[in-house]
């Protein structure tokens, strides 16, 4: 039987890690674990206080309370793990809290030679230039689209029900918080993962397919050496 994998690729609000981490789960036929998506389904099938303050935090900007999410990412990662060889975290862990506790599971769970961390790094003001570009279905935010002459806000979403949409996230006033949090609260999680786990920063200003070529020839040129 194959070991089980993990990647985990963080980066901004922005940066294309979502983008990225689908790419890389589709190409590698793992689950796309979106952390903002288990969270909110968690949300919509759950009405306790606790809960509804993370639904608020999530409309504000603010990241997940860590032991909350924490607890919701272990209960799915075992069910994934039960199905799929391989996982990808998208966007998660986003606090030191949650990495210092995520990691040792996960290390168990696949093996820490088994895990790999992507960091798309993205300058600030680029980010803002892009997060004005970006479109949603108003019916499923988890497809981004690009604005342009062919797709603009209004127009039928290509990939989904409903019409396409500024997201509500990408608010300039709630970019500000989202940037604020990163630095914050996800930064010193990146830099644990830094440390102690096999970790690349890739440049994410580049066209999205070239990103993709980055992140495939290190996962490809990694895990060949392994197995050979």
């Amino acid at each position: 039987m194959s070991k089980k994998e993990a990647i985990i690729v963080l980066g901004k609000p922005g940066s294309g890690k979502g983008t990225q981490a689908k790419l890389l789960a589709d190409k590698l036929g793992f689950f796309h674990f979106l952390t903002s998506k288990i969270g909110k389904e968690f949300i919509t099938s759950h009405d306790d206080p606790e809960t509804k303050k993370q639904e608020d935090n999530y409309k504000a900007g603010v990241l997940f309370d860590p032991a909350w999410i924490f607890g919701v990412v272990i209960k799915k990662t075992k069910e994934i793990l039960e199905s799929y060889s391989g996982v990808v975290y998208d966007g998660s862990p986003r606090t030191l809290y949650e990495a210092e506790r995520f990691l040792p599971f996960l290390s168990e769970a696949v093996g820490k030679d088994n895990i790999i961390v992507f960091e798309i790094k993205v300058l600030d003001e680029e980010l803002k230039k892009r997060l004005v570009k970006r479109l949603v279905c108003a019916a499923d935010a988890e497809h981004v689209f690009i604005s342009s002459e062919k797709l603009k806000t209004g127009d039928q979403c290509p990939e989904g029900d409903g019409i396409l949409k500024i997201r509500d996230l990408d608010d300039q006033n709630i970019f500000k918080v989202r940037i604020s949090e990163h630095y914050t609260r996800v930064v010193p999680a990146i830099d644990y993962l830094r440390k102690n786990y096999c970790f690349f920063s890739i440049n994410g200003e580049q066209p999205i397919e070239d990103v993709h070529k980055d992140i495939s020839e290190i996962y490809d040129n990694r895990k060949n050496k392994r197995e050979n």
